[in-house]
């Protein structure tokens, strides 16, 4: 198993934006599980992560306490990625285990943390799932650590391999070369050395061997860079591919990025509209509420407006009714004054015939008199 350990002041694992494990201070660990791990190495492991001395004491001495003895927290999650091999600038995860067993392993790690610690104190992430990982580093403190180590000779990556296959494929060709010029001073010393003219026809034919041997050797050559320049070419044409490949998986990644973005949006979205709705849904129902009370209100006032008038023509009728009670007593205060005027009329109509009568009486005693008078005068 591969370890990356850090010391932390906070850590959170997020997945599609809902946090899964959160610490405060403690340890940020991450796991790679390799495919040749088995349930033997679980108590170490967990024992060297409990214990690793990785902070200070309290009186600042460093290197002294651990998570375990200082009550601090741990947070674990499962980093695949960590067994890597690059072939290239690609990255290579053979040497990983398979997504189940891994899964399985790495529970009984978090299982057996808890034994041994406290249950609360230990967060993870979630096994195989895209992950946010947010953390404040103290420090900061990294330690890179591999349980159970390999040997120098396993522990050479394939990348260094190929450069010494390559080195060596060089040595090889520089070595023929190498024999080659040594044959040719050889050769060359030969030629020097020969006194009689009869070696003369040796040396065109060495000459003439010299010249093959060179026309190969070029011949050889313009092969070997044919099969160079092929080489290359068809390296660029994979190169090319490559990126051709990376260019639409990152294509592909952000159109998915987008997708998840507008998706995120559109929820967003629905989510404001679904409030927007209930708002006017409250809105509305305020409103008929004060719509109702209005009403009611306006019921109300009509009615007291009714009643009002009700009583309004009440006192009018009564004020009416007064009036014309008063109209009746002056009506009947008149007929009393023209009675009393009538009666007194009547009065002095009785008094002036009897004035009229005692006048005409007066008269007719005048008469009397004078007749009587003219009587006695006659007489």
């Amino acid at each position: 198993m591969r370890f990356v350990i850090q010391r932390v002041n906070r850590g959170c694992v997020k997945v599609s934006g809902q946090t899964v494990g959160q610490i405060g201070k403690g340890l940020m660990v991450l796991i790679g599980i390799n495919d040749r791990d088995t349930d033997e190495h679980i108590d170490h492991v967990v024992e060297k992560l409990l214990n690793i001395r990785l902070f200070d004491d309290d009186k600042g001495n460093r290197w002294k306490e651990s998570v375990k003895s200082l009550g601090l927290e741990l947070l674990l999650v499962s980093q695949f990625t960590l067994y890597h091999v690059l072939k290239g600038n690609k990255p290579d995860f053979h040497e990983a285990m398979g997504g189940e067993q891994a899964k399985i392993l790495f529970e009984k790690i978090v299982k057996r943390a808890k034994e041994k610690y406290e249950d609360k104190k230990i967060q993870t992430g979630a096994f195989g799932e895209y992950m946010q990982i947010d953390m404040e580093c103290d420090g900061p403190v990294t330690i890179n650590w591999e349980y159970p180590a390999k040997n120098k000779n396993e522990n050479n990556n394939k990348e260094e391999k190929e450069a010494k296959k390559g080195k060596k494929g060089k040595n090889k060709e520089e070595k023929i070369e190498d024999k080659e010029k040594k044959e040719e001073k050889k050769e060359e010393k030969k030629e020097e050395k020969g006194e009689n003219e009869n070696n003369k026809e040796e040396k065109k034919e060495l000459k003439g061997k010299k010249i093959i041997k060179k026309e190969q050797k070029e011949n050889d050559e313009e092969k070997k860079e044919e099969k160079n320049e092929e080489k290359k070419e068809e390296k660029e044409e994979k190169e090319h591919k490559r990126r051709k490949s990376v260019k639409k998986e990152h294509k592909e990644n952000k159109e998915e990025e987008k997708e998840e973005k507008e998706e995120k949006k559109e929820h967003k979205r629905r989510k404001s509209i679904k409030k927007e709705n209930k708002e006017e849904n409250k809105e509305e129902k305020e409103e008929k509420k004060e719509h109702k009370k209005r009403k009611s209100i306006k019921k109300e006032n009509d009615e007291d407006k009714n009643e009002e008038k009700k009583e309004e023509k009440k006192e009018e009728k009564k004020e009416e009714k007064k009036e014309e009670k008063k109209e009746e007593k002056k009506e009947h205060k008149r007929r009393k004054s023209l009675k009393k005027e009538h009666k007194e009329n009547k009065e002095e109509e009785k008094k002036e015939e009897k004035e009229e009568k005692n006048e005409e009486g007066k008269d007719d005693k005048k008469e009397h008199k004078r007749k009587s008078l003219k009587n006695k005068e006659e007489s």
